[in-house]
């Protein structure tokens, strides 16, 4: 019993009685009675189909806010402090938490899982793979609400969870309205050139994000207990999941003329929507700059890239992939799969996307230097309403459009032009932040130096 984990073991004794095992199965089995009572034509869909939304209410929903909630409620009771300084790693912390805290969930579950495969075996539903698509989405989502809570603790906000918990309602309603429709799971789905069923494609894309949510969990779990870790893996998963989203965008083979272009702007996608999502998870402010500046001073690379912010990261991808779109696009004569028309004119614009995303992520940073930040976010998001929608609406209103273009300039049509002021804006915000920084903090950290 020593060698269990010690964490899976602790939420175990936690989860579980005497009571609580023997009185899941009663329940079940009295509920089963009753369906079987009350219908007597179609009873094996009908328990079929309670079995699948029961496990989709208590697995995918009530297992997902257990699993979110075992960091937030230590943090909320002030116990995470003394988890963090045990001695397990962080591994065995992940998984600890990951099946350990919706444990009775599972238990509840694999019950309903098993009436599930039982009744749907007597029709034509292929019960094998959606019961591994079932239990496959569960842990995806787990490892999803895991990471957030992680964040939400190291974040101070875990007082405030009620939008990690909407988020995950909303997922769990996308997987359930999808789930549970046989009429399109034997529909063929062309990705990549190949034609899979579209059941066959969920099982296999839960699968491959699911590996990928365990990862980011054990990720986040590994700065939370201050083991740093060099940027690897989210470069890593913004390619994946940019050829992933590519095979459906163009549909062709690896082979195909416009393959490379769909997949570096399908990554100029996947690293902006990152960026804007790691800035309002991560820690923001000077800590981050004067330890990432000590490492570099020091000449200590590898120390320096496990400091980098991660939305930075994303942003350097997010940059590369943008110049290999616009090199392509500006470099091909024909695209098969696509319209050619379009890639012509896409020219520069995805280079202008991501400093759009550059720009704004130095006004979060101008707000979140400030010597005491308060309300980051709300104060980045008024001058972004400013900036995308009132002044130059504003402009335009009152006939002054070539100003209005020069604050909110075009995009596709002269992507060239659009570039030009976005590099100037991006500048500027990164010019404004720098200086916010250095009159602020960059004395002190000298002075403790």
């Amino acid at each position: 019993m020593n060698t269990v984990n010690p964490e899976l073991r602790r939420n175990l004794w936690l989860e579980f009685s005497w009571h609580r095992v023997i009185a899941v199965p009663v329940v079940i089995t009295l509920l089963v009675l009753l369906i079987v009572a009350s219908d007597d034509k179609n009873t094996f869909d009908s328990l079929t189909t309670a079995a699948a939304y029961g496990y989709a209410a208590i697995v995918l929903l009530w297992g997902t806010k257990l699993a979110g909630a075992s960091v937030i409620d230590e943090a909320r009771e002030r116990t995470w402090d003394a988890q963090r300084m045990s001695s397990i790693t962080p591994w065995r912390m992940t998984w600890g938490k990951l099946l350990g805290a919706p444990s009775f969930a599972w238990y509840c579950g694999a019950i309903l899982l098993v009436i599930f495969m039982v009744c749907g075996s007597q029709g034509k539903l292929p019960v094998a793979r959606y019961a591994a698509l079932m239990a496959c989405g569960a842990l995806m989502l787990h490892a999803m609400a895991l990471n957030g809570g992680v964040l939400a603790a190291r974040n101070g906000v875990a007082n405030r969870s009620s939008g990690i918990l909407i988020i995950l309602v909303l997922l769990f309603l996308m997987m359930v309205t999808r789930v549970l429709i046989p009429d399109n799971l034997e529909k063929p789905v062309t990705w990549w050139g190949l034609s899979l069923s579209y059941i066959n494609l969920l099982l296999y894309s839960v699968v491959a994000f699911g590996a990928w949510s365990v990862l980011g969990a054990y990720r986040a779990m590994c700065n939370e207990l201050e083991i740093r870790t060099t940027p690897w893996a989210l470069p890593s998963f913004i390619v994946f999941t940019a050829a992933y989203c590519a095979g459906f965008a163009i549909g062709g083979h690896a082979n195909d003329p416009s393959a490379f272009f769909g997949i570096m702007a399908c990554a100029v996608v996947t690293a902006m929507v990152l960026v804007y999502g790691l800035l309002l998870a991560e820690n923001h402010g000077a800590s981050a700059w004067q330890r990432l500046r000590v490492r570099m001073q020091a000449r200590q690379w590898q120390r320096a890239l496990q400091e980098l912010p991660l939305w930075l990261v994303a942003l350097a991808v997010g940059l590369f992939a943008a110049l290999a779109t616009s090199i392509t696009a500006m470099g091909s004569t024909t695209m098969e799969t696509l319209d050619g028309r379009l890639v012509n004119k896409i020219g520069l614009a995805p280079i202008a996307l991501i400093l759009f995303a550059a720009r704004d992520a130095a006004i979060f940073q101008f707000f979140a230097l400030a010597r005491q930040p308060r309300r980051v976010i709300a104060a980045t998001l008024f001058y972004l309403l400013l900036l995308y929608g009132l002044v130059p609406g504003l402009l335009n209103v009152s006939g002054a459009h070539a100003l209005a273009g020069l604050v909110l300039p075009p995009l596709v049509y002269e992507s060239g032009f659009t570039t030009l002021i976005m590099a100037v804006q991006a500048a500027i915000a990164i010019a404004l932040a720098y200086a916010r920084w250095r009159k602020l903090h960059a004395l002190d950290a000298d002075f403790r130096k």
